[in-house]
């Protein structure tokens, strides 16, 4: 195996054990009582840093800088508070569809975020809140095979909603390019999962 790819698979086999980690979890819950589901929330999920990134969770519209609605994505806290889950249908082939998952990691002491799309793409960065934004950065394969490092910055906004920049760099972050730049505002669309 070469170093890229050994590096891949090894970011794969984490993304692999958080999906195990978080589907293993949701059996668990259905088979435990009320009040231990609540200890449970408590114990493991009380802390500030958990609640760093709560400004994301809702029923969002998102529009680009000329306000074009881009799609709608709905973000819900899930396993008793200590995951966010994001579902994103895009407008038009060109913005997508997908499913995010994104947590505290008390171990590792930081944010994490997997991004699954219906194109079969995988994106894992991490991070944290820098200044009063929630930043985080990965490593990507391109369709050419490149490893690409991506940032992703979400900002919450005077108005309620959140700007959300993604952004990649084929040069380790010298430079950039855009991915999705999206003004995220609340709504009462509700989109299906």
């Amino acid at each position: 195996m070469t170093t890229s790819t050994s590096y891949l698979f090894t970011r794969f086999q984490r993304c692999a054990l958080l999906w195990s980690a978080v589907l293993l979890t949701a059996g668990l819950v259905h088979a435990q009582t009320p009040a231990s589901v609540a200890t449970a929330e408590s114990t493991f999920c009380s802390a500030p840093e958990y609640h760093q990134f709560d400004f994301f969770v809702g029923n969002w519209a998102a529009y680009d800088g000329a306000k074009k609605l881009l799609g709608h994505a709905r973000v819900e806290k899930v396993e008793q508070g200590c995951v966010l889950q994001e579902w994103w249908r895009g407008e038009g082939e060109e913005n997508g569809a997908g499913t995010s998952l994104s947590l505290y990691d008390r171990k590792r002491k930081l944010w994490h975020h997997t991004w699954a799309s219906a194109r079969g793409n995988l994106a894992p960065i991490d991070g944290g809140m820098v200044g009063n934004s929630m930043v985080m950065t990965g490593y990507y394969v391109n369709e050419k095979g490149e490893r690409e490092l991506h940032r992703t910055t979400w900002t919450p906004t005077p108005d309620g909603g959140v700007h959300q920049l993604w952004v990649s760099s084929l040069d380790g972050g010298t430079t950039w390019s855009t991915i999705h730049d999206a003004w995220l505002r609340k709504t009462d669309a509700v989109i299906k999962k």
